[in-house]
């Protein structure tokens, strides 16, 4: 349990780099938090695929989580809500 926590800490800080690199390349920034959730989930089956190859959910599960802390759970949905409402 231990390792997973601390592969979803590096995880969450993987993502929010790779964030802020793709903001730039997305012209729609509502996709960013569903963006962050996969990014997030691949980076868990990457980490467990090569350090923990038995536990591939548990990991997936933590990178998702790191994924949407990330970008910030609230923004996953306020965010796609007040875009359609436009």
């Amino acid at each position: 349990m231990n390792n997973i926590l601390a592969a979803a800490s590096v995880i969450g800080v993987i993502v929010m780099a790779v964030t802020q690199l793709v903001k730039s390349s997305v012209p729609d920034n509502k996709w960013l938090p569903v963006i962050n959730v996969f990014i997030g989930l691949l980076l868990g089956v990457a980490y467990a695929a090569s350090f923990a190859s038995g536990e591939i959910v548990l990991y997936a599960w933590g990178g998702a989580i790191a994924g949407l802390a990330a970008g910030g759970f609230y923004d996953l949905g306020a965010g796609l809500i007040k875009k359609e409402e436009k």
